[in-house]
């Protein structure tokens, strides 16, 4: 029976050994990972080529600082059709809002005048011509004729008076609602292509450093490639599994000392997350022998400032202490 116990308290050393590889050193139990950056990919929204890079690798850049432009001479031509197309829209509107002009207007009233004494005339010749048909002096055609051209200076008339009457009453609503319609979608254009052309300079989001840039000046990126890769942040973290064994004593906030391959400087670290749920299998598939493999994804930040000149992708191992998971968050 002494031999069963001692073998039950040997077990949770030797399936931890079994994952991370090492032992248990006192009270620290270390974890090995990978140093990482927080990483912003940038990307392009259109297929124009890159006509110029204004940084390098590793370089350290501020917030709205130009990373590289692409070919703006597409968009700005479609833009300066739009602002044109913007005005013109605008001009129209306002000939409708400001009505007919003075010379307008009076050329109207001088045309109706001018269609009244026609209207006069032909009535009059109209008269003169069925006197002369009812006394046998004219022909039938000729008081047709007449009478035609009575009723053309009738509607020529009528004509006059609605143009005038069209210039006095201004212009419909339904005129002006579809003018403004049409100023307010080509305000629309221009800002959507101002956004373009914009978007054709890739700025810095914030300050960082550029890890990556994996095109060239000259070449084409489809929309929606990556351009640059930015490393932001003050320092790094730890990226780490954490096994099962150990989860329910880490939590955010917890403390840890890490090590980092070929850097004699030991950092504090301070958990910043620990996810709820084991990577890879479910836990609720595995048996309870199978459970003990299980490892929780964590980030540890390095809280001091020499971790800012680290490189990404350095093996590390953090180490936590068994009463440290129980200490109050910050």
């Amino acid at each position: 029976m002494s031999g069963l116990k001692i073998a039950r308290n040997l077990l949770p050393l030797i399936l931890y050994t079994s994952i991370t590889g090492c032992t248990p050193q006192g009270d620290q139990i270390p974890v090995v990972g990978i140093l990482e950056w927080e990483r912003l990919e940038l990307i392009t929204e259109s297929n124009e080529p890159i006509t110029r890079i204004a940084v390098h690798e590793g370089e350290q850049v501020k917030a709205g600082q130009v990373i590289l432009q692409q070919d703006r001479q597409r968009t700005q031509s479609d833009l300066d059709a739009a602002v044109a197309n913007q005005q013109l829209a605008e001009a129209k509107l306002q000939e409708l809002v400001a009505g007919a002009r003075k010379e307008d207007v009076a050329e109207a009233e001088a045309a109706l005048e001018t269609a009244r004494t026609a209207l006069q005339l032909a009535k009059s010749e109209y008269e003169r011509f069925r006197k002369l048909h009812q006394q046998k002096l004219a022909t039938p055609e000729t008081l047709d004729k007449a009478k035609s051209e009575w009723r053309v200076a009738q509607a020529t008339l009528a004509l006059n008076q609605a143009r005038l009457d069209k210039l006095l009453h201004g212009t419909r609503a339904e005129q002006l609602a579809q003018a403004r319609a049409a100023v307010a979608s080509a305000v629309a254009r221009v800002r959507h292509l101002q956004v373009n052309l914009k978007h054709l300079t890739i700025s810095a989001p914030r300050d960082g450093r550029i890890d990556s840039l994996p095109f060239i000046v000259g070449e084409q990126p489809s929309p929606g490639h990556v351009v640059a890769v930015l490393l932001v942040g003050e320092t790094p973290y730890a990226r780490i599994y954490v096994p099962e064994q150990m989860r329910a004593d880490i939590r955010p906030g917890s403390q840890a000392e890490v090590r980092v391959d070929g850097v004699a400087t030991v950092f504090t670290g301070r958990v910043r997350m620990i996810s709820r749920d084991p990577s890879f299998t479910p836990y609720y598939s595995l048996t309870a022998h199978d459970r003990s493999r299980l490892a929780y994804l964590a980030k540890v930040d390095l809280l001091d400032a020499q971790a800012e000149s680290l490189s990404a992708g350095t093996p590390l191992e953090v180490v936590f202490k068994h009463d440290t998971g129980n200490s109050a968050d910050p």
